[in-house]
């Protein structure tokens, strides 16, 4: 099972890599087809509007030709110069050869006649000699052609909107590159500019001036991308989808590697029958509660409680009710302290207290009987009661490391069960219940009735019928020690024999 989930969690790390990497290189992949194509639409833009204009001019120019011959119909002349441009306005001649408004009224049409007509030769370059100029007011180009000739004087004059500039396949052609485009007049002169793309985002433009052409003004061409980058354009729902896949893969994964851990932690610290924590566990714990302690000179007391006739509720109704019963203590006892207490399972029947800040006597006697009370006040399970006996030592007092405490409280709690009693307290623990006269070496006390500074444990517990201390408190039993090889058995000497001499 673990390497299934180890495998989970590998196989959705590389899922989730190799689809950011797919992602990064996807996207940069469309970046570089929105740039290319920007780049190709503009370059297809420019040339097909260059090309438009220069067919505006060589139209225009041999319309203007036309126009000078009297025996020519100007509105005709100028109904068929439309027919190329339905969109475009023309004139012929004059007013009465429209197809719209008077184009000759307008004062631009007249400076780029003007032009036209100071250009030079008709006949070399006549293309070149058609002038354009631009119409702001209405966004549209102005192309005029005035000429001399030995019939008389031809004019025309145009007007085309900037936005017809642009053939139906141009515009067929900037749809398959996903590009927008936009022409616009400007009344400002200017040369020919192609400025670098700049990106926005996901957006992509780029700008092109086309003056050359134009006798006055310009045009601006703006070309910008419409498709969307995103994550992974188009391909973004599927990434997405695999993406999320990973994540729950790897959240899946992560958490079940988590709940595995923290049941190891939970198995190392707390004991699976009572769910109290452990020995082991309680023992660090009351390290730091002892530093604490003994830090900010609070007081601690350790109690530990043995069941009273466990053995015989085991032996006559059985460890699966044994187990109940002790399950059952453990609840009452874990009711019966305060919320800051600790209770652990020390091992079989016996179970163990920390309660810190509680150095006064009363206040541990009073503890001491409340616990007595709740666990054996009412049936346990079932209609079996259940008492207990209950050894309590005080920090500082009794010993200033947990091995100390526990000695003290064991012995006391040895003397209550010996006595009968509920509970005991490490330096009451003579059968009369009076302070136990403490004695150093020499057999002196202190003046206060504690033991001498250096009395050790063992000199100041003292009971002599006490027999499980060194039971109830090795954490690990000593070594065993090495058996000496039995000594071969003595080897009988011969009998002397006697000779005759």
């Amino acid at each position: 099972m673990r390497f299934i989930r180890l495998a989970a969690l590998v196989g959705s790390l590389v899922l989730l890599v190799a689809t950011a990497i797919s992602v990064v290189n996807r996207r940069g992949d469309i970046r570089d087809d929105q740039a290319v194509g920007v780049e190709q639409s503009s370059l297809l833009v420019s040339q097909s509007l260059r090309s438009t204009i220069t067919r505006l001019r060589q139209d225009v120019h041999l319309a203007a030709f036309a126009s000078s011959d009297p025996n020519v119909d100007d509105q005709a002349l100028a109904d068929e110069l439309g027919r190329f441009f339905p969109d475009a306005e023309v004139c012929s001649g004059g007013a009465a050869g429209c197809t719209g408004a008077n184009l000759f009224s307008l004062p631009q049409v007249d400076d780029l006649a003007t032009l036209s007509l100071q250009s030079g030769d008709p006949i070399q370059g006549a293309v070149a000699l058609a002038q354009i100029g631009v119409d702001t007011s209405s966004d549209s180009l102005l192309v005029v052609r005035s000429v001399t000739t030995d019939d008389g004087v031809g004019s025309i004059a145009m007007r085309v909107p900037v936005a017809s500039l642009l053939t139906e396949r141009t515009q067929t052609a900037m749809t398959t590159n996903d590009v927008v485009v936009s022409v616009a007049s400007r009344s400002q002169d200017a040369v020919d500019v192609v400025e670098s793309a700049v990106r926005d985002g996901d957006v992509l433009t780029l700008s092109e001036t086309i003056g050359t052409p134009f006798a006055s003004g310009s045009l601006e061409v703006t070309i910008e991308s419409t498709r969307s980058v995103g994550i992974a354009g188009d391909a973004t729902a599927r990434y997405l989808m695999l993406l999320a896949l990973g994540t729950v893969l790897l959240a899946l994964a992560g958490w079940t590697f988590l709940v595995e851990r923290r049941q190891l932690e939970r198995r190392a610290t707390t004991d699976e029958l009572t769910d109290l924590i452990n020995r082991r566990e309680f023992e660090r714990v009351s390290v730091e509660a002892l530093d604490m302690a003994d830090r900010f000179n609070t007081g601690l007391c350790v109690m530990v409680i043995d069941l009273n006739g466990f053995k015989q509720v085991n032996d006559t109704l059985g460890h699966q009710f044994g187990d109940l019963v002790l399950a059952a203590s453990a609840e009452r006892l874990v009711d019966a302290v305060r919320d800051t207490d600790v209770v652990g399972r020390w091992g079989g029947d016996e179970f163990v207290i920390l309660l810190p800040g509680l150095a006064e006597r009363t206040a541990v006697r009073n503890s001491a009987e409340r616990i007595w009370h709740r666990l054996s006040g009412t049936p346990v399970v079932g209609d079996t009661t259940m008492s207990a006996s209950i050894g309590a030592a005080i920090f500082p007092r009794h010993g200033t490391s947990l091995d100390a405490l526990m000695r003290a409280a064991d012995v006391a709690m040895y003397e209550a069960k010996s006595t009968g009693v509920s509970h005991r307290i490490a330096d009451t623990i003579e059968v009369n219940e009076s302070l136990l006269a403490e004695t150093s070496q020499d057999g002196a006390t202190d003046d206060d009735g504690e033991p001498g500074a250096g009395d050790s444990l063992d000199e100041r517990i003292v009971s002599a019928s006490y027999v499980g201390a060194d039971r109830r408190r090795s954490p690990v039993p000593p070594p065993p020690q090495p058996k000496s090889a039995p000594l071969p058995p003595p080897v009988a000497e011969p009998a002397p024999t006697s000779t005759d001499s």
